[in-house]
């Protein structure tokens, strides 16, 4: 779902001209920080697939609410046409603030730029709001011959938002941004066809000035004598404003001083003129209009021509340029280009304060160092090859200039004065190279669409021209108002039905990182006659809205899916989507259609996340979120998801986790996998905590009515209770762990992260029960009780329990809002009839805090346990923990082993198997939970302890017992949870108490917008 386009004054923000906009903001209709707020909530709805914006700039919230105090403070002050307009720029162009500035590579992430580019000190002078970096070609196309338009390795393949195909480039962020209402203008480059070709298929307006005419300086080059800066917006007027801002003398760009005496007085703005054709001559070289007479192209400009010629132009038709077959021919513009991007380049990189390149010999060296970072296989690098082969100024480059300036001479100026001419037209960006050899200004306007495909027409002329091809342009825009928006809501749930959120993408990762100022961007949440509201919906609640047609579970789906293409960008709750989610949804539809009064369970057509660890066999890949098991087959579904399938629940996707579990590193934070990067938890902007990242994270703020998690020790409690979620974490063997990459099936358990104690409940009794491939379920199977878990679910469940209160778990320092808080939910337990039997001591406390078996025993337990995982695979890239250790050392900048390690697993190597040091760890173990836990528990006769957050998970983990962590409040808006832990097989009385506290207290809620979050 969008962004509300329209503020609560009515006014409406999309296809908004800078000119309208200033008006909104004078009439206080809009402010600079709600425009602002727009553009990265529709940067984060659209962007996902897009792949237009690069960076968002960290303060430009903060540039907002200064341009709006500006305003305030001088409510008739004179404030130039851009102030408070966001504006973005082409990854080429310098900015000394906290965006980097790169083309798009990962050889220039962190360089340090000595200062503003020059067109950018103009903007701020201006007032203007730096939003962000747009996306472009990598190294603006100057890289590789192979690579496709658009693409770059830090921000993926960027996508034209009309057909979803090709954006041309270089600079094809700019124009996708500014086509999709991402933002109001932008800036993009041209060397040749950069600017001119993506405004065209992208359906905006794009202006290649005279090269000098805006600075160059700051800006990562090709070429001197070609490259220029210019506009890429949506119509010819807001063109005319950022060209009026960014022209003008620089003293780091020379050519600027020359080019100076084509800026007219007055700036470009007054040359917006209806009547601008009137009296124009405009040349027509027939040779680029070559289309099969009666096709739709001849038809379209056919009609063109004639509108030119009604607005008053006189059109000398049928030219030709004398030498146009030598121009096409000659490879002076490539020689050229070769010689001068080293040189330019070199300059460049040695000019920057700090950068991991000087040179393009280093560049080159960087991309072989990281091949895969930078796709080198794919796309290779041969223009930067050829490029480094060259030996500077000489005979060559000399040689080439001159041929250039002739053909420049004997063409196109020729054919400009001989005819008298003040333009030529052309369509596309035919004509790009004619006017890039010679410096010649162009500009594009929108002139089409060809099933569904845009197109534009351009209009060039002599040096300094621009006010002449402006009055033209402006004159063609307003007579045929051909421009469009993209049909966002057609393809906006095509990608995320089809594909995985992240594709396995490493290039998104350094993207969606940047996003950490996006506001959150919601999905409607209503649906059908009664309104009914999806977000918080308990599991209860859609069934009874599928049953009076309220709600199906197609729009369910497609809600969390418009949902995680929303927030997922920041938050990283989920790996993968899954692309028959859809499907599942309209076979459970059917169903119900089928079989109006089922008998269905509970979880029929509702959407589940399954942690990465759990495996699927579906079109879902099952990594425990490192790259080294990617692409990998596993032979069957896991056994919980096989009775998920079995329930009708709809398998949504994969939900991100801390990388294997958390048994890498024990550096590596919580919530962060290579490839799914950093988890956040969405109350605070940081820690999630682990492993369950994902699965809890994505349940809070409703990307998902339910998910499933995994715990060795905490991995389900704790994220359950940063998170602000219900988390149950089985008794051992309750649940099956058979196709689950493990840890340790001494203390691996499956269990349900939800919303709610009820949902948790419906998912716990779904999957419990015995699986013939995991022998534990056997003995555990004498703890499911008949008739599901669902029946415990009761308000007066705390009557009469027994509760221990171990306050040794409750030392809160002098933290006194912990201390009041949870002495407040003492007495609730009270009142609600529970039993406190409070400071209660176990025994061997000491013992247990600073006993090493647990460590000692999964070190052992993991390099087994995985080491049979992964030879059960039908396919895998490894075959052992020690191919993973070396795929992780192959692979280390993919899997950030510089940064993060992989100690634990490297002790889990360094194991020799069964023995006598496991058997002594696994008896230390058996006697510390009978003398410690057991033995308070049975003392006492006790139906469970109460806790503080995840405190007591290594009592529950090392002895197999399970636990319920419910929300229990915020602190300073971070959220944490009360956890109920028993004997094996208490489950029942587990829920029963967890149930009758949270309907006693109804603590959760919502997480707040993510605007609102400091990452």
């Amino acid at each position: 779902m969008l962004p509300t386009t329209s503020t609560e004054q009515g006014f409406s923000i999309e296809e908004a001209t800078v000119r309208d906009l200033q008006l909104a903001f004078q009439r206080n209709q809009l402010s600079s920080k709600e425009l602002v707020e727009f553009y990265l909530e529709r940067i984060q709805t659209l962007n996902t697939d897009l792949k237009a914006v690069l960076e968002v700039n960290p303060d430009a919230v903060a540039q907002a609410n200064i341009a709006d105090q500006e305003r305030k403070d001088k409510p008739h002050g004179s404030f130039s046409a851009l102030h408070g307009i966001p504006i973005l720029l082409k990854d080429n162009i310098a900015t000394k603030d906290k965006l980097n500035t790169t083309a798009g590579s990962y050889a220039l992430l962190g360089s340090v730029v000595p200062r503003d580019a020059g067109v950018v000190t103009r903007l701020r002078k201006a007032g203007a709001i730096i939003l962000g970096k747009a996306t472009l070609s990598e190294w603006s196309n100057f890289r590789s011959n192979n690579a496709p338009s658009g693409w770059c390795a830090r921000g993926g393949q960027g996508k034209n938002p009309y057909s979803k195909g090709d954006p041309c480039g270089s600079s094809s962020g700019s124009a996708i941004s500014v086509a999709a209402n991402m933002v109001t203008v932008s800036l993009g480059t041209e060397t040749n066809g950069s600017i001119l070709c993506p405004s065209g298929y992208n359906s905006v307006v794009g202006i290649k000035p005279t090269v000098g005419l805006t600075s160059r300086a700051g800006v990562i080059p090709i070429s001197p004598r070609q490259d220029t800066v210019g506009p890429i917006c949506r119509t010819v007027s807001d063109a005319a404003c950022v060209l009026e801002t960014v022209v003008g003398i620089d003293t780091n760009d020379e050519a600027t001083i020359e080019a100076s005496k084509y800026v007219p007085e007055g700036g470009y703005s007054q040359f917006l003129r209806e009547d601008g054709l009137s009296g124009k001559r405009l040349g027509v070289v027939r040779s680029y209009y070559n289309f099969g007479n009666g096709t739709f192209m001849h038809k379209t400009f056919q009609l063109h021509l004639e509108t030119l010629r009604q607005r008053g132009a006189l059109l000398v038709d049928n030219l030709k340029i004398d030498n146009i077959v030598e121009i096409n021919m000659d490879q002076s513009e490539d020689i050229a280009l070769e010689i001068e991007f080293k040189l330019a380049l070199n300059a460049y990189l040695n000019d920057l304060v700090a950068s991991p390149v000087r040179s393009l010999a280093d560049v080159i060296e960087y991309n072989k160092n990281h091949s895969e970072q930078e796709n080198l296989d794919e796309y290779d690098q041969d223009l930067m090859l050829e490029s480094e082969k060259t030996n500077g100024f000489g005979e060559t480059l000399n040689q080439a200039l001159l041929n250039l300036k002739k053909l420049s001479q004997d063409g196109f100026e020729k054919l400009m004065i001989a005819n008298k001419l003040d333009a030529v037209v052309i369509p596309f960006s035919r004509f790009s190279k004619i006017l890039a050899i010679g410096g010649y200004p162009g500009i594009i306007v929108p002139a089409g669409y060809e099933e569904g495909v845009p197109f534009g027409i351009c209009f060039g002329g002599l040096k300094g021209s621009e006010p002449k091809l402006i009055e033209i342009a402006y004159s063609f825009e307003q007579s045929t108002k051909i421009r469009k928006p993209p049909p966002i809501h057609k393809y906006f749930l095509v990608l995320m039905a089809s594909t995985s959120v992240y594709a396995s993408s490493f290039l998104q990762f350094i993207f969606l990182i940047l996003l950490v100022t996006l506001s959150s961007v919601l999905p409607v949440a209503t649906f059908s006659k009664e309104q009914f509201s999806i977000e918080e919906a308990t599991v209860h609640d859609l069934q009874l809205a599928f049953q009076r047609n309220q709600l199906s579970s197609r729009k369910l789906v497609e809600f969390y899916l418009k949902r995680i293409q929303s927030l997922n960008p920041v938050l990283r709750g989920v790996l993968e989507v899954n692309p028959d989610a859809l499907t599942q949804a309209d076979n459970a539809d059917q169903e119900r259609k089928t079989k109006p009064q089922g008998p269905f369970s509970a979880l029929h057509g509702i959407p589940i996340l399954v942690k990465d660890n759990i495996a699927t066999k579906d079109k879902l890949n099952t990594t425990a979120g490192s790259y080294a098991l990617l692409g990998s087959v596993v032979p069957r579904d896991a056994g919980v998801v096989t009775r998920l399938r079995k329930a009708g629940a709809v398998i949504l996707g994969k939900a991100s986790l801390s990388e294997w579990s958390h048994y890498r590193s024990s550096n590596a934070p919580s919530g962060w996998s290579a490839r799914g990067g950093q988890g956040k938890n969405p109350y605070t902007g940081d820690d999630p905590c682990g492993s369950s990242s994902g699965s809890a994270i994505s349940v809070a703020t409703n990307m998902v009515t339910v998910s499933i998690g995994t715990e060795t020790d905490g991995s389900i409690l704790c994220p359950s209770s940063y998170n602000s979620v219900v988390g149950i974490k089985p008794t051992v063997g309750l649940t099956s762990r058979a196709g689950v990459v493990p840890i340790s099936p001494r203390q691996d358990t499956v269990g349900p992260i939800c919303r709610t104690v009820s949902d948790a409940a419906y998912v716990l009794e779904t999957i419990a029960g015995i699986d013939i491939n995991d022998k534990a379920t056997i003995e555990a199977s004498k703890f499911v009780p008949k008739g599901g878990y669902a029946q415990f679910l009761r308000k007066d469940g705390l009557r009469g329990k027994r509760l221990g209160v171990v306050r040794v778990f409750f030392n809160s320092g002098d933290d006194a809002f912990l201390q009041e808080t949870f002495q407040l939910h003492m007495s609730t337990l009270r009142q609600r009839g529970a039993v406190l039997v409070d400071n209660l001591n176990m025994d061997n406390i000491n013992e247990l805090s600073y006993d090493q078996s647990e460590s000692i025993a999964l070190d052992i337990e993991f390099k087994l346990a995985l080491n049979a995982y992964l030879k059960d695979l039908v396919a895998s890239p490894v075959r052992s923990l020690a191919n993973v250790i070396a795929f992780n050392k192959k692979h280390s900048k993919l899997e950030k082993i510089d940064e993060y390690g992989q100690d634990l697993m490297l002790e889990a190597q360094k194991t020799s198997g069964i023995g006598k040091q496991l058997n002594g760890a696994l008896l230390n173990m058996t006697r510390l939970s009978k003398n410690g836990f057991e033995k308070l528990m049975k003392r006492n006769k006790l139906d469970a302890v109460v806790a503080p957050f995840s405190s007591f998970s290594s009592i529950l983990a090392i002895g197999g017992y399970p636990g319920v962590m419910v929300p229990a409040g915020y602190e300073k808006g971070a959220p944490f949870g009360i956890c109920f832990g028993g004997l094996k097989g208490s489950e029942p009385k587990l829920i029963e108490i967890a149930y009758s506290f949270e309907q006693a207290t109804k603590l959760r809620k919502p997480p707040p917008p993510i605007h609102k979050l400091k990452f």
